[in-house]
């Protein structure tokens, strides 16, 4: 059991399920990675897949330029979401950058896949009820948002299931344990844009770069006064006045 619950007034009713973990880089990175791999593999213009790699790096900058997206990936290639003979495809990127590109999904899926073609509906069906996902999250879907995040999300797990049997339950399209925890947080009837992380995963990246050093001290003392000596030495000594 965690330590944290032997504090007096720590019950596991304060922690909730964060969206940065189980949709950012949880579902949705799956879903995207799963994605660019099947239109790599079948679908996109090219004579092998790294040239089919290269029209699909095109596509995403092209998204970027006429959206004006400023989280984007830092690099883009096969090893950015092609998946191994044990581990299901996963786009790699930041919480951010793969948010940012789960409408690019749903317009790639449009383009590309036909409805005469089973699979390639369901991965439109899937990629539309992510997308819807996350414009429930807007203020402007509050009214309607409870309802229509726990279908839409029910309804991209169904599709995901269906696709991993469809593909003989091996390892594309294989659900994660991130995907139950997405499902508990859309069916909670809460507010996760209230209540996510991001900037606190920012200042833990900021604290990490901090505390990084040559050498071999492993003593967390050490680290410790580092990250606190390259703050001191980055930012000025504030003036109190009375």
């Amino acid at each position: 059991m965690c330590p944290l619950f032997s504090v007096f007034g720590i019950y596991n009713t304060l922690f909730k399920v964060d969206w940065l973990h189980c949709a950012d880089q949880g579902v949705a990175a799956d879903f995207l990675g799963n994605l660019f791999e099947y239109l790599v593999r079948n679908l996109l213009p090219g004579s092998n897949q790294d040239l089919r790699c290269d029209r699909l790096r095109e596509l995403i900058m092209k998204f970027y330029d006429e959206n004006n997206v400023q989280d984007k990936l830092k690099e883009f290639a096969m090893k950015s979401f092609q998946g191994t003979t044990t581990l299901p495809p996963k786009l790699k990127g930041n919480a951010a950058s793969v948010r940012a590109l789960v409408p690019f999904g749903l317009s790639l899926a449009k383009e590309y896949l036909s409805d005469d073609e089973p699979i390639e509906q369901a991965i439109k069906c899937a990629a539309k009820h992510l997308f819807n996902c996350y414009e429930c999250l807007r203020e402007s879907s509050s009214a309607f948002s409870h309802t229509a995040l726990y279908e839409h999300s029910k309804c991209f797990a169904l599709q995901y299931w269906a696709l991993y049997q469809t593909f003989g339950s091996k390892v594309s399209w294989r659900p994660r344990p991130k995907m139950h925890m997405f499902l508990e947080l859309c069916a909670s009837e809460t507010e996760p844009q209230k209540f996510w992380n991001y900037r606190d995963e920012d200042f833990v990246g900021t604290v990490a770069r901090q505390c990084r050093m040559q050498g071999r001290w492993n003593d967390l003392r050490f680290w410790a006064k580092h990250a606190h000596d390259m703050f001191r030495m980055k930012n000025e000594v504030p003036n109190i006045k009375s």
